[in-house]
């Protein structure tokens, strides 16, 4: 038996551990009842052989079956990117994608970043998740990060 890491319990929430139908997603994914459902459901899905634990084996099949999906998804992707079906993405079909992308990413990160929700940015919201971070690395708070403080700051 292995250890489940938080990406394999990902894995396991997003997609079908078999090639049964996946199960049906949380039906409300902010209510904590709901979400330990699909995962309780997809966790069953994972374990074919019904001992209530997941070995290698199944982690290994499900992984798997989830890169088969997400390359699928990958190739659908292009395939509707790629507009005159040559096999490639020339300059203008994949800008065609990123301007509306880089847009959509702007207007989300302010509305991240509007703590106040007025519409605009201040220096102190700018700045703030970047200080925060600075923040939780700084552990004796003494405003220097030294090499063990970021040695141990996890990684993200």
């Amino acid at each position: 038996m292995i250890r489940i890491s938080a990406l394999a319990m990902a894995l396991l929430a997003t997609a079908p551990a078999t090639a049964q139908a996946p199960a049906t997603p949380a039906a409300n994914p902010n209510l904590r009842t709901d979400v330990a459902k699909t995962l309780d459901q997809n966790f069953d899905k994972s374990d074919v052989n019904n001992d209530g634990f997941l070995s290698d084996e199944e982690v290994r099949r499900t992984a798997g079956q989830v890169g088969q999906q997400m390359m699928s998804r990958l190739d659908q992707e292009f395939d509707g990117l790629d507009k005159d079906k040559n096999g490639q993405l020339s300059k203008d079909e994949f800008r065609s994608v990123a301007a509306p992308r880089m847009a959509q990413m702007s207007a989300s990160a302010l509305q991240q970043l509007d703590k106040n929700k007025d519409g605009k940015v201040s220096p102190a919201e700018f700045n703030g998740p970047a200080l925060a971070a600075f923040d939780r690395i700084d552990t004796n708070k003494d405003g220097t990060i030294s090499p063990e403080e970021r040695q141990k700051a996890p990684r993200r």
